[in-house]
Order: structure tokens, then sequence, then C-alpha cells
């Protein structure tokens, strides 16, 4: 039984009660943030509850609150039986408050079993009733260091239900942040180092996990750490957005403040201007990260908002910035990389000014450039005069040879597309799947194909992986059990941990299905909001997490349709630890997307054993085989594969996974680990693109 933390004068009333229970081999007195706190141990962890107020009245108010409920209208005995389930859970949750607040001199004695047998109680409340009984902050004991190494192959944490402290629906902060288990250094085998290793400049608006949206993210943060651990010198230019945590830059320190030159049209009039420009190095997901914004943060409002595309700048203008500060950060610290490897519409303009600009001047002379199109979706519209804060007039651009958007000719004014203009002007580009690369050439890629197919030589799909170092059950700090094939206990202990904290009906033999996406139309939002339906229809429970522009409409049937529904969690938000547990608890992930360049999602998803549910297109396609597909080798099936964009292609797929994981347990769990073992890493990805940087430097 999980052991409760009582505030001081309880803990105080509870000692009087008991004055042998002074033996320290099973009771210890902590002191907690100021404020004393008596731990009930038995070698277990505690569940610490910090309240706010030790004052006696307190609990004679919480006291005067348990009123009784007499159900009115009750429709039989089975009615009356859960209504009276559901007081005695509410009364429990009160008594334990009574508890936790009763002073030392309060006319109040409770034994041990009480205790224990109220906590039990309580924890089955409706999350709504323990929000308002117990609105204080949970605060959690520190977990235990480990100086050791882990051993090859041994969890960061083994499976035991009874270490775990399970989450209390409606507690805050929330679970899932919940301070990690510190992860010790992992002995691997040693990585083989590149004898020539060379100088990357990766040059991105996202770096997971501090600085992430989208699978961008992931993969500028999965390259560059399987370069870095390969012996390569690997930079990351960010930039500095006020947003970023500070405390977890490790060994962030101003390096330098130096001027880039920035251009203005105000009312005909055109200013090139020095925009003091201030640049920190740290460390971020084991990468060294360069870190760029204005110095004068009153003058400028660039990068300052409280999410990374979430601020009142414009963006356009802010990344035009972003880029040509990279080039003078480049050229004023000297440095010569071998290569520059830019991502997205964000960053292409560094492609342009890089080869008009500074290897013209002579000041860059050595680094070859590489464009990586994470999605043809966007494409960075851009008007002449917009260009401009970069400091270099547009007009040079603007031309259909270099990065004028051929859709503009003959609009007022003909604009520029900086996708368009970074494909032409680097060495290579690269896209983020074999399948993606195939489509676009064929058409599907928009206005862009042409160009593509002009540049077909230098353009190749590339697939992407996954960072087995953030991603990895066996060693994962966010979850409460860790497991791997061979030891799969904890897998199961991590979906009861999520029901538990979620206050779903708790329940291993129901099918938990999970879906951790952005909420935009390529994701498939209409599929998405139908699987919710057939999901519960079919008996399975749904967990979404998610943000972005149908937010309002998920917002909607969280806080109405689905509120308080016991098996389906609408999180319109997004949280990287609680990713990992939904991962880990899922027992199948859907990804319905209208198209998708590559997905991490469901490559993720079978990291954690979970089967992915997805939809044949762009580099699910490539990823992901159907688990009754004859004409693909058995070793390769591993989900649940549809082709079309309606409902019923859905169902078909979401139907069978449901069916399979209901009526054949023990083929679901071989397919758990076969899954698990796939090669889904950056290795191979890591070694296509040093091939092609190789490549880039001889041409």
């Amino acid at each position: 039984m999980a052991s409760a933390l009582l505030s001081s004068p309880a803990a105080a009333a509870f000692a009087a009660l008991a004055p042998r229970r002074n033996d320290v081999r099973t009771r210890r007195h902590q002191r907690i943030g100021g404020g004393s706190a008596c731990v009930l141990r038995r070698g277990r962890r505690a569940i610490v509850e910090a309240l706010a107020s030790d004052k006696s009245e307190d609990a004679a108010a919480a006291k005067a609150e348990v009123k009784p409920k007499v159900a009115a209208k009750a429709d039989g005995a089975k009615e009356m039986q859960v209504q009276l389930d559901e007081l005695r859970a509410e009364n429990a949750a009160l008594m334990l408050k009574i508890m936790t607040l009763a002073s030392p001199d309060a006319e109040l004695s409770f034994s041990e079993a009480q205790m224990e047998t109220a906590l039990a109680a309580a924890v089955t409340a409706p999350a709504s009733v323990i929000k308002k009984i117990f609105p204080e902050r949970v605060i959690l004991p520190k977990r235990p260091k480990r100086d050791m190494a882990l051993k090859q192959g041994e969890l960061l944490t083994p499976a035991s239900e009874a270490d775990i402290v399970w989450p209390i629906p409606g507690e805050m902060p929330p679970f899932w942040d919940r301070p990690p288990m510190p992860t010790p250094p992992a002995s691997t085998d040693a990585i083989p180092q590149d004898p020539n290793p060379l100088h990357i400049v990766h040059i991105t608006a996202e770096m997971a996990p501090i600085a992430k949206v989208g699978g961008l993210g992931d993969v500028v943060t999965g390259l560059a750490r399987a370069h870095h651990c390969a012996g390569h010198n690997v930079e990351v230019i960010l930039p500095y957005y006020s947003c970023l945590p500070d405390n977890q830059i490790q060994d962030l320190k101003h390096v330098q403040d130096f001027s880039v030159p920035k251009g203005t049209n105000w009312d005909g009039e055109t200013r090139v201007v020095g925009l003091r420009t201030s640049c920190y190095s740290g460390v971020i997901g084991g990468c060294k990260v360069l870190l760029l914004r204005p110095t004068d943060s009153k003058s400028s409002n660039i990068f300052k908002g409280g999410a990374i595309y979430g601020g009142s700048y414009n963006e356009l203008e802010a990344y035009l910035y972003f880029c040509r500060a990279s080039l003078e950060f480049l050229k004023i610290s000297r440095r010569q990389p071998d290569i520059i490897h830019v991502h997205e519409w964000q960053c292409s303009s560094v492609a342009m000014l890089y080869w008009d600009l500074y290897f013209k001047e002579g000041v860059l002379k050595s680094p070859k450039v590489m464009l990586t199109i994470h999605n043809m979706d966007n494409t960075g519209e851009c008007r002449q005069e917009e260009f401009l804060a970069t400091g270099v007039e547009g007009e040079l651009f603007n031309t259909l040879e270099r990065a004028m958007d051929e859709r503009t000719i003959g609009h007022n004014p003909e604009r520029m597309c900086l996708l368009k203009g970074g494909i032409n002007y680097s060495n290579f580009v690269t896209t983020v799947s074999p399948t993606y690369a195939k489509d676009a050439l064929e058409g599907r890629g928009g206005f862009l194909a042409k160009i593509l197919k002009e540049n077909k030589l230098k353009f190749r799909g590339v697939l992407n992986g996954v960072d087995e170092d953030l991603w990895d059950a066996r060693i994962d700090p966010a979850l409460p059990a860790s497991f791997q094939p061979g030891e799969m206990a904890g897998k199961a202990l991590c979906k009861k941990y999520l029901q538990t904290g979620l206050g779903l009906t708790v329940d291993a033999d129901r099918p938990m299905v999970v879906c951790i996406s952005r909420l935009v139309p390529q994701k498939g939002i209409d599929l998405i909001k139908h699987a919710i339906i057939r999901t519960k229809a079919k008996g399975g429970q749904f967990v979404l997490l998610g943000s972005g522009h149908s937010d309002p409409e998920f917002k909607k049937l969280a806080e109405g349709e689905y509120k308080d529904d016991p098996d389906v969690k609408l999180l319109v938000f997004y949280s990287d630890p609680l990713s990992h547990l939904m991962y880990a608890a899922a027992d199948m992930v859907l990804v319905p997307s209208m198209f998708e360049p590559c997905g991490l999602t469901q490559m993720i998803a079978m990291q954690y054993g979970a089967l992915p549910v997805v939809r044949k297109t762009g580099g699910l396609g490539d990823t992901v085989k159907d688990v009754d597909d004859l004409k693909e080798p058995e070793e390769k099936r591993n989900g649940f594969v549809f082709e079309g964009a309606d409902n019923a292609s859905l169902e078909g797929a979401l139907d069978r996974a449901i069916e399979y994981y209901k009526e054949r347990k023990e083929w679901w769990s071989v397919m758990q680990e076969i899954v698990m073992v796939m090669d889904n890493s950056w290795e191979h990805a890591g070694k296509e693109y040093m091939d092609l940087y190789r490549a880039m430097q001889l041409a």
C-alpha cells in the first residue's frame, strides 16, 4: 500500500498516538522545502503532500464539508450503489484531508490502519473531487542518485508495482512533471570514430528537446548527435527564443556581441544599419549550440514570446535576420566549417547569402551547403522589400533563375520563394524519406516539383531515424517502470500509471489507442475525431496529446462531450515528458496523416512496443508494413495500414488492431517485442548523410 506523507501537525498527532513508532528502520522525519513532514515508509517511496496551511480550523472546515448526499429519483439499486460508491470515495478524500490537517492538540485520533484505508479509498474519487479537496501542490521526494553506470541490458527503473508513487488524478503540478529518474552514465560499446572528422554547422529554427514544435527538432538533434558521437565537430546555431528554459541548457554562457547588417524600408527610403546581436554557447541534448538574439530586448521584439512560433514578432523578418546573423557569426569567429546544413524555409536564405555574399568576398571559403526540406507545404513566401531584413536588397534574388515564385508573375508585387532559392543555391538537397522525394518529383510537391526535377541530380530522400538515447524504454527517465524485449512487465505498469493519473478506467485488458500529433489539417483532423468515437465504441480507450490550428474544436470536445469520460482523454497541449509516458503506455499509436514527409511518431511508438496504425503516405509507407500484407516479408510487417482518407478505411485498420489485441493476446505480446528490436536508429541515416557530405566536398 502506498504510504502517505502528512503535514507536521498531523505528524505530531500521529506520533503521539504511537510512541513506539520511532523505530528508525520503519519511520523517518524529513525537512522538506522549509516545512517539516513525517514520511511513513516501509522501504518504499513516499507520496508527499505539502499542505498550504497547518491551521486546525482547516480541519474543522474540512470536516464540515462532509455532508450526506441523498440519491434523488434513483432508478434502482444499481444506480444507488454507484452513488453510494462515489459518496464513499468523496468522504474518504475528505477524511484524509482532515487527517492531514489535524493539529497536535486536536481531539481527533487516527490509527495507522485508518490512515492507509483513507488513502486507498481517496484515490478512487473522481479527479474533480480530488482537485477540490486537495488543491495544494504535491511535492515529491527526490529520486535516489546512482553513481554506478548501468550494465549492458540493465533496466533504469526495474518493474516494481510497490515502488511506484502512483499518481492522483488532478494533482498539481501534474504527475507527468514529476522529477525524472536521474540517468546514470550508460556503459555502451565504443562508437567507431571517423578517422577524418568534419566540422558541421547546422542552422535551424528548432532543436529537441527544448526548442521543438514538430519533427524538425527531433531530426536536427538526432542527426547532430549521431555525427557528434562518431567524432565529428558538430555545432547547432539556433535562435535564442525568450521561451527557452535556461536551466535546461548546460554550460550556458555569453560568448560575444557583434553587429549584424539589417535593412528597413520606411516611406520609400531604404536604410541598412547594424543590429547589435548577442551569441551564447551551451549544450542541448548532448550537442554544442550557439544561440543568437538581438542584444537589446527593449528595442527589438525578435524571438520574444511564450512559444517557439508564438511571439508577437514578424517571423519572416526574424528568420531572415537570423540567417544573416548566423553567417556573420561564422565570419567574425573565423570559423570555416566543412558543411553548413540548413533546414526548412526559415534558413534557406543562408544558402543564397553565402554564395552571393560571403563566398564571393572570400570571407568563407571552405563550406559546402546542404538544405533539408522537412515539409514542402511551407515554402517561405517573401516580398522583395521584406528580404531587406537580411541587409541585402531582394532585387538581387527576385529572378526566375534564382528565387522568384513563378506563381506570382504578373502580380503586384511579384514575390520570392525562399525554399526555391535554397534549392537552387545549395550544393545538395535532401528530404526526409525516399517516398516523399519520389512523390515530390512526380508532382505531389506542389509548384516545387518543377524546381526539384531541374535539380534531381542533387536531390535525394533520406529516411529519418530515431535518437535511441532519447527514446529508449530501457533507460527512459520519464517512465515509472522500464522495460525491454524479454522484460515487458514495466509496459503494463506504465499503462496502469497513465490510466490512474488521467482518471481513466484502470483495465489492462482495455486496448489503449494514443495519438500524439500537431492538430493541423495535414495530420488528418477528421480521421482523428472519428477514431475517438470508433475506439470508444469498440471498447477501447483513446488518449490525445497535441496542439495546433484545430485546438478550439478539440478543447470543446474535451470540456464537453468527453469531460470526465472514463475512456477518453483529450490533452490539447504538448508536453515532452507526457509524450514519453503515453508512448510507453500505448498499445497502438494512431498516425492518420493526409500527407507525411517522414514521420517520427510511428517509429518512436515501435521503440516502446506500441503497434502503429497509419495511413499509407510518404515516410509512413516506408516505415510501416501491414501485419496482414502477404506481399511483404514477414520480418518487415509491423503495424496496421490503410490507404483511403475516409472513415471506412480508417475503421478497417483500427478495428483489426483492436480485435487482434483482444483476441490474439499471445501474438500481440510477440509483436510488441518484434517492433521494439526493429532498427529505426540514426546509424543508417547518419552514414548516408556523411556519404553525401563527403561527395559535396569533392564536387
